[in-house]
């Protein structure tokens, strides 16, 4: 199998388990999400936003060459001093009620209790095409989730502030470069020797993003 058509199967997977899909942010997108779920969700969430320049950092000691790079540059984007992405995440939460402390204390669901623990394993212990395949099939996703809860969270939530709205804009834009850059690398890759554990892991990563959602979606208010 070409890089290009491992691209294009991984890229049918995320079609098939696109979280826009998921009936969460169909919810958002409509208005009828409650603000108590919101509020929970920013809380969960944001285990994922802290979690994620860790699993870049994983990745990172276990790569060299272009990928080390791409892998960095993305980890230095992350963690920009000027708009570091977890706290920017503080910030949307805060516009929904949210507060630091809330943040700091809530206990992740066992649904993103897990999503952290598959996305650790498979970029501390998989091989590298593994790794960069679970990061695409997160970030391919990402420019039209922001687009999408920025209109949502302006219409029905009244976030309207800048402030709010920055992690989503940041994101609509970073993440346009990311996923190129995770596609690019895996088209031109010769390292993807296993195919079929490539498009397996990306299954597992897939699912878990979903179940994400499932587990804020079905907990009690």
């Amino acid at each position: 199998m070409t890089g290009r058509e491992l691209v294009s199967q991984i890229d049918s997977a995320i079609e098939r388990r696109h979280l826009l899909k998921h009936r969460f942010y169909h919810k958002w997108l409509a208005g009828t999400l409650s603000r108590p779920k919101l509020q929970l969700y920013a809380a969960q969430y944001y285990w994922h936003v802290e979690a994620f320049p860790v699993h870049l950092k994983d990745l990172s000691g276990r790569t060299t060459g272009r990928l080390h790079d791409v892998v960095l540059e993305n980890l230095a984007e992350e963690e920009d001093p000027a708009t570091p992405h977890a706290k920017l995440w503080r910030d949307f939460a805060a516009s929904v009620g949210v507060n630091e402390e809330s943040l700091w204390f809530s206990a992740p669901l066992p649904g993103v209790e897990t999503l952290l623990r598959i996305y650790r394993k498979i970029c501390r212990e998989h091989p590298a095409a593994e790794a960069v395949a679970a990061l695409y099939a997160y970030e391919a996703q990402v420019p039209e989730i922001a687009t999408s809860k920025i209109e949502g969270l302006r219409r029905h939530y009244g976030v309207t502030s800048k402030k709010g709205l920055a992690y989503f804009a940041v994101h609509e834009e970073a993440d346009r470069l990311h996923r190129a850059a995770w596609r690019d690398w895996l088209k031109e890759s010769t390292a993807v020797v296993e195919p079929d554990r490539v498009l397996a892991t990306t299954e597992t990563a897939l699912l878990a993003l979903w179940g994400a959602l499932d587990a804020v979606e079905e907990a009690a208010e």
